[in-house]
This record gives C-alpha cells, structure tokens and sequence, in this order.
C-alpha cells in the first residue's frame, strides 16, 4: 500500500506544512482504483478487488481481520483493497465496473442512485452513525446554533455541505454564514492548525479518539445534532453486475462471507485486529492510539448477523434527505440495499 495515502485518517502532527501543500497538490498523492499497488494480491482463489472508502484504517478492522486470519482464503477469494484518489470515487467506479466493490457510505449510496450512478448496498460495514463535527473546547462552539459566522473543514463527500446545511436550518443558523473548505483528507490537520473552527465528516472512533490525545476537543455527533441515524459505512456493488453475472455473484456472496469471519475474529480477540492493522497503517497512527480506536469500534460493532441492513431504515433515511435537500428525487431506500448475498 502506497505509504502516500496513509496520512488519511493519521497523525497530521507529524507532517510539516511544506509536506502537505505538496501531497495536497500532487493527484498521485494517493492510488488510483487502477493503482497496481494493493494489499492482498498474490494468494491464491477468485479475485475480488475492493475500493476503500479512505486510507487503511479501523473503521476496516472486519475487512484487515479477515485478510490477516485467512477467513478470505478460506471463502475461497483473494481479495485486493486499494485505496482511493477521492473519498468520492466509490460509487462511480463500481457502477462502472471499473472494481468489483467499494466501501462506501449510506448517505452517498443514495446520492450516486439518485444521480443516476448503478450501486446497491450489500452489506453494512459499521452499522451505526460515526460522523461528527468537532471542535477546540475554547472555539465557542456547544452546539448547533453557534455555527453562524464558523469556518467548517469538510473531507468533500457530496452529502456533507446539505447535511451542515439542515443542521444549520434546524438550529435557526444562516446556511449562508458558514463557509466550508473541502480540506479531503486533512480534516485533523486543518484542525490543529487553527485553518478551521471545526471539521465535520470526522469519525468520533478515529479522529475523535485521536485529537483526545492531542488536546480538548469537543465531539458533536450528527445524530446529536438532528441528522437521523444511518449505516455510516457500507460495501456497495454492481447491481447489474449481480443480476446477470453469476460468477460474480458468487465472489461477492464469499467476500461478504470472509468479512463475516473476520468481524468475529476481531470481537473474539481485539489484539489479534491491531495486529491486522498495523502493518496496513504504520506510521499513521501512534500504536497506543491505534489500540484505542480498535477498541472503540470494535464496540459498535454486532456480535452476530453481520452486515445485515433494514430496508425500512434506508427508506426513512432517504425520504428524510429528500425532504432535506440531500436528495434532488424521491429515491426508494429499501431499493438501495439487498441482505441477499449475507452469509446466512
């Protein structure tokens, strides 16, 4: 894996201004889908490539498990993860066929539907919201209705300015008297050198946990802050691709089998998962630190019916984003995601 990408959800402290302008302004400065450099290639079994949604991290602790245990040799794939040059290239490049599946989110799964994009949900990766807004303790910022007047660094995925823009709304805050940089992926960076007021798009597992340590920082979590629950992360693929290519089919059906083994493998021993993690994201994250954000998502995580998703929970998400603005059509939720290919 391209160390390049590694500074994604990392220890920006360690990067000198002149190291970020220039990553920032290189396109190499992370793999393409297209990128020969991936984790994972070389074993034996069918191929399955997969397009993280960001650069190695615990977020991906199921999908790292379950390379490090074996459990995807044992379904029978060989499972490539390559990592992304934009947070929003997932859908696009799935519906595309360009890789076989991508980790995603909830909210941008049905934006791309509803963009026209062919994508469906397959499995809930983190099941629960993880995105928040966070902010320096002396920043003057407790809650949504001091966001008026506020510089917010986002990570740019299409969701995130309309949802800044409702919560505004719901707080009684001019959308209009917020500005919102798109920082990619130095949402921590942007932070800690004072370029923001707050970030949003932050994970409170991730960049929570890790800012903690840093410093006093204020997590605000979107369901705090009005936006309803939904599955943050999920593994999006062809469903066209499903329908008429059975082999394909199959390959999805045991990678999702795999990642199963490997959610389990990493609730049953969470050390056995840092140390899945750690050779993926060495030199992003201090080893105490990683052991924390491990554990922190480890506890959302279920004990049993992996990535199993509510048809009816998509569908009110998604008529409360078409009734918010996150959505420029009535998209049908329960469309937007299949438990067919869980293992059973």
């Amino acid at each position: 894996m391209k160390t390049a990408m590694r500074w994604g959800r990392a220890k920006f402290g360690s990067l000198t201004a002149v190291t970020l302008a220039a990553c920032l302004a290189l396109t190499a400065c992370g793999s393409s889908p297209d990128d020969p450099t991936t984790s994972g290639a070389g074993e034996s079994g069918a191929q399955v490539s997969v397009l993280l949604d960001w650069a190695p991290n615990p977020d991906h602790v199921a999908l790292y498990a379950a390379q490090h245990t074996g459990a995807y040799q044992d379904a029978g794939v060989n499972v490539a993860f390559t990592t992304p040059s934009n947070t929003a290239d997932a859908a696009r490049e799935v519906s595309l066929g360009r890789v076989d599946l991508a980790v995603s989110y909830e909210p941008d799964t049905l934006i791309a539907i509803d963009s026209g994009l062919d994508v469906i949900s397959v499995a809930a990766l983190i099941p629960t919201s993880l995105t928040s807004l966070i902010t320096r303790y002396d920043s003057g910022i407790e809650s949504a209705a001091d966001l008026g007047g506020t510089t917010i660094g986002l990570s740019g995925l299409a969701s995130q300015e309309p949802t800044i823009d409702f919560i505004a709304r719901n707080a009684n805050v001019d959308p209009s008297s917020i500005q919102l940089p798109n920082v990619q992926q130095s949402l921590n960076q942007a932070l800690l050198t004072d370029q923001v007021d707050a970030i949003f798009g932050a994970f409170r597992n991730i960049e929570g946990v890790e800012l903690a340590e840093q410093g006093d920082f204020r997590i605000l979590p979107a369901t705090d802050l009005g936006v309803p629950d939904y599955a943050e992360l999920v593994i999006i693929a062809n469903p066209q691709r499903l329908q008429d290519d059975a082999d394909y089919a199959e390959r999805v059906r045991a990678f999702l089998a795999g990642t199963a083994q490997g959610q389990q493998a990493a609730i049953a021993d969470p050390q056995a998962a840092i140390d899945a993690l750690t050779p993926e994201t060495e030199g992003s994250y201090d080893p105490e630190v990683l052991a924390k954000m491990v554990d922190a998502t480890i506890e959302l995580l279920p004990t049993d019916g992996f990535g199993t998703q509510s048809g009816d929970d998509w569908a009110t998400y998604a008529s409360w984003m078409f009734d918010n603005g996150l959505l420029e059509s009535a998209v049908d939720g329960a469309d937007a995601t299949t438990n067919e290919y869980l293992p059973a």
